[in-house]
Formats: structure tokens, sequence, C-alpha cells
């Protein structure tokens, strides 16, 4: 009874697809009051390609912004990259987030705070 109660769980698990994702964040990126948009990269250094599953630039407490910008499809292939971004206020930090499968092991992305002519205030990495 125990043998085979492990040998349907075995076999459950074995018919099951191996989902992974990963999670890439900045922390909260204020440029000052003079910031005006938020911009989003991401680059696959890996050898293969990942999926997108989400993407989102949102500022304190919790609110999404909707991208004016956004050349990221649903995948992206190995040495290639892509962006987003959306208008922002001036009194709040902002925050960008991605996830991707299987792996993010070789995702990197950056956030980037600008100006009204588009200068780059602060940037950081996603994590």
């Amino acid at each position: 009874m125990l043998k085979t109660k492990l040998l349907i769980a075995a076999s459950i698990l074995a018919l099951s697809p191996a989902i992974h994702a990963d999670t890439l964040a900045s922390g909260a990126m204020y440029g000052g009051p003079s910031q005006t948009n938020a911009v989003c990269y991401i680059y696959n250094a890996g050898t293969g390609p990942v999926s997108i599953n989400s993407r989102t630039l949102s500022r304190e407490p919790g609110v999404v912004l909707a991208p004016f910008y956004n050349n990221c499809g649903v995948g992206l292939a190995a040495g290639k990259s892509c962006g987003f971004a959306a208008n922002v206020v001036n009194n709040a930090a902002h925050f960008c987030r991605v996830v991707v499968s299987p792996s993010g092991a070789d995702v990197r992305g950056t956030i980037e705070m600008r100006d009204a002519q588009g200068r780059v205030l602060t940037n950081a990495d996603l994590r």
C-alpha cells in the first residue's frame, strides 16, 4: 500500500513540468524633484531564450504604472535586450520588477530615473 502511494506520487511529479521563474527587481529609486520618467532595461546574456512572464514599473505605495514605451515581448532571445518606460511623479520612489523563466541567472537589468530632457538622474541594477 505504501509502495503504491509512493509510486503514484512519483509518477505525478515526473509528469508535472518543472516550472521555475526568477524575479529581478530594483530597490526604491528616486531621482529628485525633476524626475519625469523611469526606464527599465533587460538583457539576456545567456545562450538560450527566456520567457518574460511579467514586467512592471510601479511607485510607492504599490501603484502600477502604464508604460508609454515597451519593446519587450513575451520572450527574449539570447544576446538580446529590451526596455519599457513609464511617466513618473516627482515626489515618489519608483520600482522595476521583471519575472523571467526558466531562469534569470543570465538575465541582467537596470532601472534609470530620467528628467524631461532624457538625462539620467540615477540608476541601479535589478537583482
